[in-house]
């Protein structure tokens, strides 16, 4: 695929993907059985001191939507990957990128693309491109949009780079706004939504935190449980399963459950520095050294189901799981499918 770190999108029979290569950046499409190119489309972009595109392509309606490091912005169609609209949030939108570039992916709520650029994050028109609010102060943060419903309406959560933010989805008013500042400004881990609350978590010293956002935001509680550089979390029957670690100490990271309602630490497993995907009741973790490793998603204890290995690479990017198929890909742009059945 080319160096990068965009897992896989699949929809049906069709995976979608993006990697750099001679520094330019190629959409791939696949079959998602055979491996086989379906199509792709190839545009200039620089590689990145950490090389290639980070965020995930999101399918929707027949289209497909991808974004750059850089912040080439497109809109493909998904059967042939013909170009139905392209911008590029800093030349069309003067969006001020983040210090490492552009990563949260772009995802559609109704007739609204919404990204994590500029302040309070950006909407445009998911037809056609077009403006529709935001894209205004400074940069925005590396975790994607997350949706949720606050005060009965519309709004996605925006983890920005100095805090986390409720941002109406009609207009792109601020809801709400809550400080989150590290050393290095880096706030990359998905929030979870869980009610009337959100919990964030970065790396830098920083640790976790819960917050009750149904008014004026105000703190939970606060814990060193999870010093999360990147990898974002799974939330299941009330409990927080992910990996507190740092991708510069890759040995030393460790897999944690947390009761949401108190942050108090069920268990934990030292697997190493990874990222974490639920599939049904079983955990799917994949460590930074290439490790997969499936186990029980239960707060009574940690059970590991199986263990494998894939060749020595940096394995960043959180895998894909579609119809029993779990899709892995590495910073050299090897892409796995393996059968989890």
């Amino acid at each position: 695929m080319g160096a990068g770190f965009s897992s896989a999108a699949v929809r049906g029979r069709r995976l979608y993907t993006l990697g750099n290569e001679d520094e330019n950046d190629t959409v791939f499409c696949l079959d998602a059985e055979t491996g086989m190119k379906v199509w792709s489309y190839t545009y200039p972009c620089g590689l990145g001191s950490y090389p290639g595109p980070r965020a995930t392509p999101t399918v929707d309606e027949g289209f497909v939507y991808t974004l750059s490091r850089e912040g080439h912005l497109f809109c493909l169609d998904a059967e042939n990957g013909k170009v139905r609209w392209s911008r590029h949030l800093v030349r069309d939108f003067r969006v001020v990128p983040p210090a490492w570039d552009f990563a949260g992916s772009p995802v559609v709520s109704g007739g609204s693309l919404i990204l994590n650029a500029g302040e309070s994050g950006t909407a445009l028109d998911k037809a056609t491109g077009e403006k529709l609010w935001g894209a205004g102060g400074g940069p925005g943060g590396y975790a994607t949009p997350v949706f949720a419903r606050f005060s009965g309406s519309p709004a996605a959560v925006f983890f920005g780079q100095g805090a986390v933010r409720g941002v109406e989805l009609s207009r792109g008013g601020v809801m709400w706004s809550y400080p989150w500042q590290t050393d290095s400004d880096v706030n990359a881990a998905d929030p979870l939504v869980i009610g009337n609350t959100v919990f964030v978590a970065s790396a830098y010293g920083h640790g976790c935190a819960l917050l009750d956002v149904s008014g004026k935001p105000r703190l939970l509680w606060k814990s060193q449980a999870f010093q999360t550089h990147f990898s974002s979390f799974v939330l299941l029957d009330g409990f927080i399963y992910g990996i507190d670690g740092d991708a510069r100490q890759p040995s030393a990271g460790t897999l944690r459950c947390l009761e949401v309602r108190t942050g108090r630490e069920a268990w934990s497993a030292p697997l190493g520095f990874g990222s974490l995907i639920a599939a049904g009741r079983r955990l799917i973790v994949l460590t930074s050294a290439g490790t997969l490793v499936t186990a029980e998603a239960d707060p009574a204890g940690y059970r590991e189901l199986a263990r494998g290995s894939l060749p020595r690479n940096q394995y960043w990017t959180p895998p894909a799981f579609a119809r029993g198929i779990l899709y892995v890909r590495n910073l050299k742009g090897n892409l796995f499918a393996i059968d989890m059945r």
